[in-house]
This record gives C-alpha cells, sequence and structure tokens, in this order.
C-alpha cells in the first residue's frame, strides 16, 4: 500500500494546527497595525503555496481513481473537488485582502475577521469529509498501480517548505508560533478542541 494516505494524513495535522490559529488568532484584529497581521498573511501564503497546489491535487487524484473505478460516490467525490476549488479560490481572495490590510487601504475589519474564521472552518470540514470518506474508500479500493499514478504529480509536486526539512525563510516565524502553540496544545490531538 501507498503512503500517500498516511502522508497526506501528517498534513491534515499539521494543517489543523494552522485552523487553530487561524482561529486562536481572531482575538487579535486584522488591521495593518495588528500584531498578527503579518502571521495571518504568512499563514495563507503558506495555504496558497503548498496545499492548494500539491496537498489538494493527490486527493484530488485519489477521487478521480476512486470515481474511475465505482469506489466512491459521485455525490462526495465532486463535494471534495467542489471544496479544493473554493479554498483555492477563497484563499487567494483572502490574501489578497489581507495583504491590502496591511497597506492601510480601507478593508472592513470586521469582515475579514468573519473571512478568517470562514476559510479556517472551510478547511477544517474539507479534512473531516476526506478522512471519513475519501481515505477509508482509498484504502480499500486503489492498487499499487493506482497509487503510482497518484504519486506521479510531475513537476507541480513540491516539498512543504513548512515543516518537510529546512523551513522556508518566509514561514520561520509561522513555524515558531505553531510549534509553541503546538506544546501547549492537547498532545495527539489532530485538530483543536472544540472545533
Amino acid at each position: 500500500m501507498s503512503k500517500v494516505i498516511e502522508k497526506l494524513q501528517m498534513e491534515h495535522l499539521r494543517l489543523g494546527r494552522l485552523v487553530c490559529l487561524l482561529n486562536e488568532q481572531a482575538n487579535l484584529r486584522t488591521d495593518a497595525t495588528a500584531p498578527n497581521i503579518a502571521l495571518l498573511v504568512d499563514a495563507l501564503c503558506y495555504l496558497t503555496r503548498f496545499p492548494d497546489v500539491t496537498h489538494h491535487m493527490l486527493e484530488d487524484r485519489m477521487v478521480e481513481k476512486l470515481l474511475a473505478k465505482k469506489a466512491l460516490s459521485v455525490e462526495f467525490g465532486h463535494e471534495i473537488e467542489a471544496q479544493h476549488s473554493s479554498l483555492i479560490r477563497d484563499g487567494r481572495d483572502l490574501l489578497r485582502d489581507l495583504e491590502a490590510a496591511t497597506r492601510g487601504e480601507n478593508m472592513s475589519e470586521e469582515l475579514v475577521d468573519i473571512r478568517v474564521r470562514l476559510y479556517a472552518e472551510r478547511l477544517r470540514h474539507n479534512m473531516v469529509i476526506e478522512e471519513l470518506t475519501l481515505f477509508p474508500a482509498a484504502r480499500a479500493s486503489l492498487n499499487d498501480e493506482d497509487w503510482h499514478a497518484i504519486e506521479d504529480i510531475g513537476p507541480h509536486g513540491q516539498s512543504d517548505p513548512l515543516f518537510d526539512g529546512e523551513v522556508d525563510e518566509q514561514f520561520v516565524q509561522l513555524y515558531r508560533v505553531i510549534n509553541d502553540e503546538a506544546t501547549t496544545a492537547h498532545a495527539g490531538a489532530p485538530f483543536c478542541a472544540g472545533l
């Protein structure tokens, strides 16, 4: 069996930390003078740079293989793909708005705060749906040839700039905050308590 699911589950744990961070930082405003605005921008940069490009692509390939084998309902398959499309679009839009806020452009702080929370909730929801439907179906139905095709992600695949090996310089502060949060969080919990 491929290690793809284990890799994706580890990435879900890490993304769960970002969901926690986005939710817990909500009490710090998103105006340009807020101390967390750079952290929020870094989190959205990361999410649009790695999960949107590599992580979701692997999951979409799993969906395609499972739909072809009729091992996943069309409804769930299309829902997961639609969630990915929405996360990509919303993440880019939110990043643009956060960057505008850092430039002091006229942005509704309350609206941006709500959108940060909504984006975090959509990301959490996507991971839960995948772990309840996609991963079990993939374990049960995909063979070695399928896994090889899924893993062959080509030139768009990249290593995780935040968690795999050396942390990208852009994400050093984000990595430090995530690790500090993780050491104070409940050990072994995949997602924030109360989410």
